[in-house]
């Protein structure tokens, strides 16, 4: 299977923005493309961040109004797009992480083990607001097996060990975090699941927490491939995986 080149897009999406993140969404995926990246990534919950107001910001998958404007844009770029949002289904509400091609939809996966953070600075009780998905994700993108789970998912140890029993090819990991742990911590993730792993995590101000960034990518041995810089600032990493 020939090589992937990857784009990890770390950036400052604005809290309950959708309009103004999805233009600077747009933009980011343009200089990528162009760059060379076949797959573009973002971090978990791109599209609005948290939010107390999941009525007004929750949208459907795949027929909500943010997921067919990027599937579009994949279309017209010749891309794989990974991208965050909450996803409304009836009565219910998803952390989730949506995959879109140039054939338009691929997939999701729904957060499963939500975070539960009993003051709920920033609205990141996630118990609060959201429904477990029933994850991890597998799915073929671009002829790749995948999976996909998304920040606390990978801090459960069942996590990692259903990760492993799918087999994937390779490992999606959104991360919407302040900052993110030591390397070691994700290399030993990469390793125990045999597949390279794609970490993606965002910049600036998600309400009151000041985000670093620190996108990274993993080989199969939990080898670092690149990384960006954890100091804050926005970055489009590229990586370059033969799968």
């Amino acid at each position: 299977m020939a090589a992937k080149q990857i784009s990890l897009v770390q950036f400052d999406s604005v809290p309950e923005n959708p309009k103004r993140n999805l233009v600077e969404m747009e933009r980011l995926v343009r200089v990528a493309a162009g760059n060379g990246a076949r797959w573009i990534m973002f971090h978990e919950g791109t599209l609005c961040d948290y939010t107390p107001d999941l009525a007004r910001f929750a949208e459907e998958v795949p027929d909500g109004g943010s997921t067919r404007a990027m599937s579009e844009l994949a279309k017209r770029c010749e891309v794989y797009i990974c991208f965050g949002l909450s996803e409304r289904c009836g009565d219910r509400s998803f952390i989730t992480q949506v995959f879109v091609g140039p054939e338009g939809y691929v997939g999701k996966h729904r957060k499963t083990w939500i975070w539960h953070e009993p003051t709920d600075i920033g609205f990141r009780d996630e118990w609060k607001r959201y429904d477990p998905g029933d994850g991890p994700t597998l799915f073929t993108m671009d002829g790749v097996r995948a999976a996909c789970f998304i920040c606390a998912d990978g801090e459960a140890a069942r996590c990692i060990e259903r990760t492993r029993l799918l087999s994937p090819q390779i490992v999606f990991y959104p991360n919407n975090r302040e900052s993110l742990p030591d390397f070691e911590v994700f290399a030993e993730r990469a390793k125990r699941i045999n597949a390279p792993m794609l970490v993606t995590n965002r910049v600036g101000k998600s309400w009151v927490y000041d985000c670093r960034g620190g996108c990274v990518a993993y080989d199969r041995d939990g080898v670092i491939i690149a990384r960006a810089n954890r100091e804050g600032r926005e970055e489009i990493l590229d990586v370059t995986i033969d799968l």
